[in-house]
């Protein structure tokens, strides 16, 4: 089972481990496994994903991968999974949270540069594909699982967040052929809920639509922002209950 516990019985994969969301499912992996964890965490910041662990008991290993950089992705994404070589697992666990907000203040009909759709989709999209393929071809005779930290933007059109809304709903969908296709795989689509970190804060200060200015500044104003350690925390248990259909997107709010 998933859940299962054992010395370095579990591995777990978390890009995008820096800050925020990131950064809470380092620190829940490690209050419910703590030694029992191999964490690899993958962030463009080193700094902050060792503030965040320091005190772990879980062992973390750190790399920094640019997934918006073409040349050798797949060899780069390897690098990842060979942090974890040499170790004895029951189970690994992909959290596949690297990406990036779209330029929000202009609307997707204003967005005519091919040259930065391109870089935008390869870095949120084809990155996405490409370390999935890497992780599931990877640790043979082990049971994985593949969650993508998803949003109500793969499922809803948002103004000025065009592009956003565009590749989420592709993630969205490669995980759920991906469920089909391989039905060994346990995967999940997960959405964290509306949450105030630095993208939801440049969503609100940059985008060109009041609409969406005045979504995010309420909830500011009324304290509606979901805490990301809650939802780190009900991420894994919604793992650890396996309450869902494979790649069934499942919300914060979902679950109570």
């Amino acid at each position: 089972q998933w859940y299962q516990r054992r010395v370095r019985g579990q591995l777990f994969i978390i890009t995008g481990a820096s800050g925020g969301f990131g950064s809470a499912i380092l620190r829940q992996i490690n209050a419910a496994f703590g030694e029992n964890a191999l964490i690899i965490a993958s962030g463009r910041n080193h700094a902050k994903i060792s503030d965040t662990t320091s005190n772990f008991t879980a062992e973390v290993r750190k790399i920094s991968v640019d997934f918006g950089k073409r040349e050798e992705i797949k060899s780069r994404c390897l690098e990842i999974m060979k942090l974890g070589d040499g170790e004895s697992f029951d189970h690994v666990t992909l959290f596949n949270n690297h990406g990036s907000m779209n330029e929000v203040d202009k609307l997707l009909a204003e967005s005519d540069d091919a040259v930065k759709f391109d870089d935008y989709m390869f870095l949120n999209v084809t990155s996405f594909q490409i370390l999935t393929c890497v992780f599931l071809n990877h640790f043979p005779a082990i049971k994985h699982t593949c969650v993508n930290i998803s949003s109500i933007c793969a499922l809803q059109a948002f103004p000025s967040m065009g592009m956003y809304c565009t590749s989420k709903a592709a993630r969205h969908m490669i995980y759920r052929c991906i469920a089909k296709e391989n039905p060994d795989v346990n995967v999940l689509n997960y959405s964290p809920g509306p949450m105030d970190t630095s993208m939801t804060q440049y969503i609100t200060q940059t985008t060109v639509d009041a609409s969406i200015k005045q979504m995010f500044s309420d909830l500011s104003a009324q304290g509606r922002w979901v805490d990301v350690d809650e939802s780190a925390k009900k991420m894994l248990t919604i793992l650890k209950d396996g309450s869902y259909e494979q790649g069934q997107h499942v919300d914060f709010f979902d679950r109570s």
